[in-house]
């Protein structure tokens, strides 16, 4: 009974005396981490200083207990806070090192300052300053700061290793080796001079040497972690995997931690051991920290397996515990797009982005999934926004110069490729689009060059051999241009480019038999895909095997229903050939049959439409988009008959709007679309779609008429009148030209 009165009693005074009850607290909190128990030392270092937040020391530890934790952030703060109370160097320079870390390079400079001030002679001082300046780009600053510090410790050799870095910053490598050098010759027995000499050799492609540094740390300190991984790194890239596996396994030894046991697995993952990978990663998956990675892994090896079902599983036992999880989301969009289910693999990608904002992983899968559907500016943005959140995002801005190639802008599409490979100048996806660039440009001697460069580092690569064919047959070098698509048809069979360029060459060559032959067997592939069919269609309507064409055709809109330019096709030789009543009837049969017509019933709205029968048209498309709000096609031809027969105009602005998020960049969508603007007198909103409408298609008459109207209604009448008459001069009997001429009348009437 007496030994509880006491405890009761000093509970007592610890609540009257907020600075015993700090001790006490500290004292747990120092209790709890000489045991290793980090996450309660931590909760016991924040009750201390919830009642003393003064008190320096606990700060310290409290900062060091989070950085056993692996949560630098944190970590960084304490320090920070503690630095502002305590006056000690040690601490100052602590909180600039890991602010440092952090990116925070204008505060680390002020830690730097703020010890030089009392302390003009501190070397670990002067080179944070030098590290914060680097990073605030100001590299000659940074090396005087290096070279005050040198001259203060001539004998530290790890300043050496921070001014050779600098110095290769710099491009001076010869200054930096000589540095990297003066490291070792300082500190022989320490790993880290070897290691930063070796980094050396290995940057500037010196792999005999910087194997040579790499063995030589080991030799000195065979259990440094940093050392091993950077030697299975080297031997990982140099193409010597299994030289690569005894330092991997070490560190796993040493550390039994998750980031090692991931590092192994991948690893027998790249040696399809797949049965080693898995034995690393299940027990993974009961941990609290990286169980969800330990998972998703597991289901990427489900799915190689053959096991798709399993994978996405996995995938949806951890969403089901977290429907938010960055990395399985972004998985099961990356899944979903290889399964081409890719209105699912687009909800997967915007829910990932929609959770995690900051995520770079999120919005490469979104732009990813915007780019196959065909909507161009959503994957742009996307992309830009990857860009954004990382300038370095080099996979990004080969994306973007790929999607400005296919809008028809190459002199974007060449910028952003060079920006690229500023970055990553042996990166060949970018240096590849750089060419596809420059041959649309017409720069046939820059393609050459880039070209002549990727021949002599991929020899065996089907897409540059394509490249060079494709530029050969810009420059009429035929027979030359067919080897290269010949070769590159070796190199990847089943290749499209090269098989498209060699129908090409073929129809050029008048030799239309062999066309049909190359595009049957494309056909005839299983599981080909809509681009492969629309080859094979063109090829057949080219030939004028309007049959087995229209078949193809058909197939493209059955499998991918956004494909405007199939639908057009198919129009235009049901009327060629005058079987509109024959294809309604066939389209009407089909949408009996099929329990989802979104084919076939648009299809048959676009025959009623051009027999006039608008009523029977409108129908079929309500219909189609009632089945599915993503068809594109249905909707904005919906869309046009509300706004051209008085009806209902709000919804027809949902449904061209709709329409638009599908397919971004189709003449018909924003003609549509603003021609409703312009109907709901919304002039500002319609001008800029349809003057794009007509730049990109200037030979159609209904669009420079629609134009015309809008510029009339914003008071330009110069441009309406220019624009009105080029309709009436491209056709003088186009559907509107009436109104046309009214329009034309009423404008030189008012002037």
């Amino acid at each position: 009974m007496l030994a509880g009165i006491i405890v009761l009693v000093e509970c007592a005074a610890c609540s009257r005396d907020p600075h015993a009850a700090m001790l006490k607290y500290a004292k747990s909190g120092d209790e709890y981490a000489a045991a290793g128990k980090t996450a309660e030392a931590i909760i016991e270092y924040r009750n201390a200083l919830e009642k003393e937040p003064r008190a320096g020391d606990v700060r310290v530890k409290l900062a060091e207990a989070y950085l056993k934790m692996g949560e630098a952030g944190k970590a960084a703060q304490e320090y920070i806070r503690a630095a502002d109370v305590v006056s000690d160097s040690a601490i100052q320079l602590k909180a600039g090192t890991l602010l440092l870390l952090g990116g925070r390079f204008d505060d680390a400079k002020g830690r730097a300052e703020k010890v030089l001030a009392s302390d003009p002679k501190n070397v670990d001082a002067q080179v944070l300053l030098a590290n914060s300046l680097a990073g605030l780009k100001d590299l000659d600053g940074a090396v005087s700061q290096l070279e005050q510090a040198i001259q203060l410790n001539p004998d530290r050799g790890s300043t050496y290793a921070n001014l050779g870095q600098l110095e290769l910053g710099r491009g001076r490598r010869d200054a930096a080796e000589q540095a990297f050098k003066k490291t070792v010759e300082l500190s022989p027995n320490k790993a880290a001079s070897h290691l930063a000499l070796g980094s050396f050799y290995w940057s500037t492609s010196r792999l005999p040497e910087a194997e040579s540094e790499l063995v030589a740390a080991l030799k000195v300190e065979p259990d440094n972690v940093l050392v091993l991984r950077s030697a299975a790194m080297f031997y990982l890239t140099t193409n010597r995997g299994a030289q690569a596996e005894p330092h991997l396994r070490r560190v796993y030894e040493l550390t039994k931690n998750a980031s090692a046991a991931f590092a192994l697995a991948d690893y027998y993952v790249l040696q399809n051991k797949e049965s080693a990978a898995r034995d690393l990663l299940e027990p993974l998956t009961k941990d609290q920290k990286a169980g969800y990675a330990a998972i998703a892994r597991l289901a990427m090896l489900d799915r190689a397996a053959g096991r798709p079902a399993d994978g996405y599983h996995r995938l949806d036992s951890i969403l089901a515990s977290d429907p938010k999880q960055l990395q399985a989301l972004v998985l099961k969009s990356n899944f979903l797009f290889e399964d081409r289910k890719l209105d699912d693999a687009l909800a997967a990608a915007t829910a990932a982005v929609d959770a995690h904002r900051d995520a770079l992983a999120a919005y490469l899968a979104l732009g990813r999934v915007q780019a196959a559907r065909n909507q161009t500016d959503a994957a742009v943005a996307a992309y830009q926004e990857a860009v954004r959140l990382n300038p370095l995002a080099t996979g990004a801005k080969i994306a973007l110069a790929r999607l400005q190639l296919a809008k028809g802008q190459p002199d974007s599409s060449v910028t952003m490729a060079q920006d690229a490979l500023k970055a990553e100048p042996g990166n060949a996806d970018a240096r590849l689009v750089l060419v596809q660039a420059m041959i649309q440009k017409g720069n046939f001697d820059g393609a050459q060059r880039d070209l002549e460069i990727l021949l002599k580092k991929y020899p065996n690569s089907s897409a540059v051999h394509v490249q060079q064919g494709m530029l050969l047959g810009r420059k009429r070098q035929y027979p030359e241009a067919r080897s290269e698509f010949e070769r590159a048809l070796q190199l990847t069979p089943g290749s499209l480019e090269a098989i498209g360029g060699l129908v090409a060459l073929d129809l050029a060559a008048k030799k239309p038999g062999d066309a049909r032959a190359r595009v049957e067997a494309v056909a005839n592939t299983p599981n080909v895909r809509p681009a492969g069919l629309m080859l094979a269609a063109r090829t057949y309507a080219a030939t004028g095997d309007l049959k087995t064409a229209e078949q193809l055709f058909r197939r493209v809109v059955t499998e991918d229903p956004t494909q405007l330019t199939a639908y057009a096709a198919l129009g235009q030789i049901y009327a060629q050939q005058q079987r509109l009543p024959e294809a309604l009837a066939e389209f009407e049969k089909v949408a009996q049959r099929d329990p989802k017509p979104v084919a076939a019933l648009t299809l048959s709205g676009i025959i009623m439409e051009a027999q006039g029968n608008q009523a029977g048209a409108r129908q079929r498309y309500e219909r189609v988009v009632q089945l599915d709000s993503n068809a594109a096609v249905a909707a904005n031809n919906l869309a046009w008959i509300y706004a051209t027969t008085g009806g209902n105009l709000d919804v027809a602005l949902q449904l061209a709007q709709s329409a638009k998020r599908v397919l971004p960049n189709t003449p018909e969508v924003n003609d549509t679309l603003g021609f409703i603007y312009y109907k709901k007198d919304l002039t500002a909103l319609a001008l800029p779609l349809l003057q794009a409408t007509v730049e990109k298609v200037p030979s159609n008459p209904e669009f420079h008429y629609h134009l015309g109207l809008a510029y009339s209604r914003s008071g330009d009448t110069l441009k309406a009148t220019e624009s009105l008459t080029r309709a009436l001069t491209l056709k003088p009997d186009f559907n509107g030209a009436q109104e046309a001429r009214a329009a034309l009348a009423s404008l030189k009437e008012s002037k």
